[in-house]
């Protein structure tokens, strides 16, 4: 991390910031509507007024963060500063070695993108920057630039105001009018300023009054009544408010239904306060407002409050118990009054939840979080508390104790309640857990079992493939015995039909072997193997068979694919679908089989495309991957080939989709796992 430069006139420089007496004041609006802007003008999630102090930067405003202030060493903006005529940006910080590992970027608040306009007052010395923050790469056009050079120098104009301000102690009439109308048509975002000179009757809008009216800004409102936009029940509010105002010098502030040009319904905040000042007319000075939103969610908020009320309430299977912060029970809802026998009035304000445990559970747990320490002087409060205190969510179980002396299992959950960030007490959910316990033993007893019952399946599985093809072995070698040594009765229609009959036996086993094999097989020491090489070695197998069938083979698989498989099963699969193109090639047309695949977010698919054949799939879909199914008239269909891959494929961890239409073409889909980067 580079540490950034100390400007030349530091010390000039920081006499003039501290000048302004603005560092360690609370937080302004003004200053809050300018980084609110900045972050919807350039779609950043966070926007700062920062202002570099001799050791750290400290934030006039903090839109999107939690923090004041950080060290100045760690700062963007002390980069800034030593170019106070240019805009700082850092459009990927992870890729920058002056930022890589900084802890701003590494941890909290992540700041990847960076862009920052120095602050440069009168006097030409950089106080701070405007700047935008956001957690991944971003690029700014040349409007978003423009525009927040606009706000940085408007946020320096705003510490020049108030500098003057200051020292003028607001003696000029003329900039108090202007300082009053520009804070009250800034104080809320997306909020517009109106004044109407009370003696002529002529009012001035900016431009967010038109856009909230929905009318455009050549709009004549001077030849209407503003009045009439309202909702005609409110707009007896509007009117009292304003002529109150005028009689009393009192400022209003009411919140109206409201109606645009367009004819949509709004909700709208109008402010408004008496202005007088030697020599002019009077005129009332306020901000006009679309709270439409803000109402809505407000009422969103409270249904959601009233919803969250009505199930802390209504539940009945679950004790949810709150704390103050020294342990004392705050709420007890229903169904903890179910579940152990006290009543609310009982628990609320009178106990702590040490009286629903178990002492001896309490004291176990005590030793365990707390070795070193004497166990007289913790309280169960310490031991319930040690985790959540520091910030980590405690699920564990707990023995909870019933009025009338039974216990019963809960998983108990505690997390902390905050007010703006200050613990203020703390929350305990337990659910009844016995019942699972108790079924959670029955399912152990049947795991053993299952596993037991799995193991002699297993072993009888092999017995059976091994016995087999030691017997059919015998026999097929005692029919060649017969062969060799009468070759007349071998010529027998019978003995042919025996001797066949002898070799699917033979095929039979062997295919039920590999299945067993199949099926045996875990993934545990699967590797990760290249996939092209695996389909060019098929390919180049087979090479004589689709040159003597007219079948193309076109491999699209890119060199770098790598899938997560059994090397001798991913040979076989990719031989049977390459060698089924052949078989079920079509000879009305040159045939193809093309090899693709696609890479989703699991799965690598591996993609066999023929023009072939194809299967009927209303007919044959269900039965489509069974044993010894076949489709087609082929002498060489046994019906094992997709039976087989589907089930080397379910073992590796994938599945198998299919996608045909008769005399146009089948497609394979072949899901296989990969390792992701």
């Amino acid at each position: 991390m580079k540490k950034p430069q100390v400007p030349n006139n530091e010390i000039e420089r920081l006499k003039e910031l501290y000048s302004y007496e603005i560092i360690g004041e609370m937080e302004d609006f003004n200053y809050d509507f300018l980084t609110q802007m900045a972050s919807q003008i350039c779609d950043t999630k966070i926007s700062l007024i920062s202002l570099i102090t001799d050791d750290k930067q400290w934030f006039l405003s903090h839109h999107g963060l939690k923090a004041r202030e950080t060290d100045r060493e760690f700062a963007f903006c002390a980069h800034a500063i030593n170019k106070p005529d240019e805009l700082f940006l850092v459009e990927d910080a992870r890729k920058d070695e002056r930022f890589h590992d900084n802890p701003l970027v590494t941890g909290d608040p992540e700041v990847i993108f960076y862009a920052g306009i120095p602050m440069v007052n009168e006097n030409g010395f950089p106080l701070g920057t405007l700047c935008v923050i956001d957690n991944h790469p971003k690029v700014l056009n040349e409007q978003q630039i423009q525009s927040l050079k606009m706000l940085a120098k408007q946020a320096m104009n705003l510490l020049d105001l108030r500098r003057k301000s200051k020292e003028l102690n607001q003696s000029n009439a003329a900039l108090s009018k202007t300082t009053v109308l520009f804070n009250e048509s800034q104080r809320i975002n997306k909020i517009g300023a109106w004044e109407l000179d009370l003696e002529t009757g002529i009012t001035i809008w900016t431009d967010e009054v038109y856009s909230i009216h929905e009318v455009d800004l050549s709009f004549e409102h001077n030849k209407v009544n503003g009045i009439d936009f309202y909702h005609p029940d409110d707009q007896p509010i509007i009117s009292a408010a304003i002529q109150h105002t005028i009689a009393s010098g009192e400022l209003f502030d009411v919140t109206c239904r409201f109606m645009s040009a367009k004819g949509n319904s709004k909700i709208v905040r109008a402010t408004g306060i008496l202005w007088k000042e030697k020599g002019e007319n009077p005129k009332l000075l306020g901000s006009f407002q679309d709270v439409t939103t803000f109402i809505k969610d407000k009422e969103r908020m409270q249904e959601a409050l009233a919803k969250n009320q009505a199930l802390f309430d209504a539940s009945s299977q679950v004790c949810i118990i709150s704390t103050d912060t020294e342990g004392i029970i705050t709420s007890f809802n229903y169904g903890a009054e179910l579940q152990l026998g006290y009543s609310a009035n009982e628990m609320i304000g009178n106990e702590t939840p040490e009286k629903i445990h178990l002492k001896e559970e309490i004291e176990t747990r005590a030793k365990q979080i707390f070795p070193d320490k004497d166990l007289s002087e913790l309280k169960a409060m310490d031991v319930f508390l040690s985790n959540p205190k520091q910030g980590i969510a405690e699920t564990r179980e707990w023995t909870y104790v019933r009025k009338d002396g039974t216990h019963f299992t809960v998983l108990l959950s505690i997390t902390v309640i905050k007010q703006n960030d200050i613990i203020t007490g703390y929350l305990g959910v337990a659910v009844d857990i016995s019942a699972i316990k108790k079924a959670k033993g029955e399912i152990g007893k049947l795991l053993e079992v299952t596993q037991e019952q799995n193991e002699r399946l297993r072993n009888f599985a092999y017995i059976v493939s091994h016995n087999l093809r030691s017997h059919s072995g015998g026999i097929s070698m005692l029919l060649n015995f017969m062969e060799e040594e009468n070759p007349d009765i071998y010529a027998l229609e019978l003995m042919q039909h025996i001797k066949n009959a002898s070799d699917n036996l033979f095929e039979t086993i062997k295919h039920l072997t590999e299945v067993v094999q199949i099926n045996m097989q875990t993934e545990q020491n699967t590797p990760s193997i290249l996939l092209k090489p695996i389909i060019d070695n098929n390919i180049s197998s087979l090479l004589a068979s689709s040159q003597n069938e007219g079948v193309e083979f076109i491999n699209e698989i890119p060199s770098d694919i790598e899938v997560i498989a059994i090397p001798a099963y991913l040979q076989s699969i990719a031989m049977n679908f390459l060698s089924n193109g052949i078989k079920y090639s079509s000879k009305e047309r040159e045939s193809y089989v093309k090899i693709s695949v696609e890479v989703t977010k699991d799965f690598v698919i591996l993609i066999f495309n023929d023009n072939g054949l194809g299967i009927d799939l209303t007919r044959h879909k269900e039965k489509l991957f069974g044993m010894y199914k076949t489709f087609h008239q082929h002498k060489d269909s046994r019906g094992l080939g997709l039976f087989i891959s589907k089930n080397q494929i379910e073992a590796m961890g994938g599945h198998i989709e299919v996608e045909s239409e008769v005399n146009v073409g089948t497609t394979f889909k072949i899901f296989l796992k990969y390792e992701k980067n």
